[in-house]
């Protein structure tokens, strides 16, 4: 397939936008947003314009839509995914999903991509008016590279017919078993190439999962021990002053900040700390999965049950860093 020429990338832009204004969408920017769509689309030639919507939501959105080809071990690979512009770009940034197809699946617990192919990236995160789509889609490339968030299926053998099962058991020779076999579906994912070994006669072994270590318990913080404190200072009859009150009045303040802080990272809905914060359209943050699940059945918000403009989450990229820094601080699993 050609690439488009640019007058006729030009004119799909133009008749995008034309579409998203028939539908009282405002651009606080046409311009740029005209310009840096035609910047992606000359760079990642099988991306394509058009209006869309993203899950959850039923507003419109400028999409760049196709895929872009992405390395992984000398090898290329064309990642299906979908990048939406918002009303307010350049101001706002863009959202990037991954889009398997159904011979593909998510890499589960990926860092950068959830299991709905929503991609985190911290140039995301500091998103400014000069950031551009085609740094952000090559940071994506660059995440491929070093850890796919995207496989290609194991492909899954046709059932035997019963009647061939009957004839197969009536004097036919044993079949192999399970732990060697004649070929894997691992070669045809990424990241799976090793998972077997060649063996005498061709076979293939399956190696066994690596052994996991238990995870360690967590860490205490480090609390002053007056009473310890003061026991050694009276045992080197060293005088000092008490400052029994003035040390447990610091330590109470500490566990008050935790405390604190612990709360603003916990779900309204759940009151469990929040692993995928997302905002809704009432400027609260919640659990992806909590909010999705409220959503299913109503319209409202669950602070405030005001109803809500629309179903959309966009998610807090700053508030889910702050969780992970707080949780590896205080070694929270």
């Amino acid at each position: 397939m050609s690439a488009p020429s640019k007058s006729d990338m030009k004119a799909a832009i133009k008749e995008v936008q034309r579409q998203l204004k028939s539908h009282g969408i405002k651009l606080k920017d046409s311009s740029r947003q005209a310009a840096d769509a035609l910047e992606v689309l000359q760079k990642f030639p099988y991306l394509r314009p058009s209006v869309g919507m993203m899950s959850g939501s039923e507003q419109k959105f400028f999409k760049l839509e196709g895929t872009v080809q992405m390395f992984f071990n000398s090898n290329g690979y064309y990642v299906p995914l979908a990048v939406f512009l918002r009303e307010t770009h350049p101001d706002s940034p863009p959202v990037c999903m991954i889009q398997p197809t159904p011979d593909m699946m998510i890499k589960p617990h990926h860092f950068h991509v959830d299991a709905h192919g929503l991609v985190y990236l911290p140039y995301l995160h500091d998103w400014t008016k000069r950031s551009s789509i085609v740094e952000m889609l090559r940071e994506v490339s660059a995440i491929f590279t070093s850890d796919p968030f995207i496989f290609k299926k194991p492909s899954q053998p046709p059932a035997t017919p019963s009647y061939l099962k009957d004839n197969a058991n009536k004097g036919a020779t044993k079949s192999k078993p399970v732990y060697e076999q004649e070929s894997c579906s691992c070669s045809q994912i990424p990241n799976l190439n090793n998972c077997c070994q060649q063996t005498a006669g061709g076979k293939q072994t399956v190696q066994s999962p690596p052994h996991r270590t238990p995870p360690q318990p967590p860490v205490a913080r480090n609390t002053p021990d007056v009473n310890q404190i003061q026991k050694t200072m009276r045992a080197l009859d060293l005088k000092g002053p008490d400052l029994t009150n003035e040390v447990k009045a610091k330590a109470k303040e500490m566990d008050e900040l935790d405390s604190v802080l612990e709360n603003s990272f916990r779900c309204p809905i759940s009151m469990e700390i929040m692993s995928d914060p997302v905002f809704a359209a009432d400027g609260h943050t919640y659990e992806r999965v909590e909010i999705e699940r409220w959503l299913q059945t109503r319209d409202t918000s669950p602070l405030t049950n005001e109803k809500l403009p629309h179903k959309m989450l966009t998610p807090n990229h700053n508030l889910r860093s702050q969780i992970l820094e707080y949780q590896q601080k205080n070694a929270i699993h």
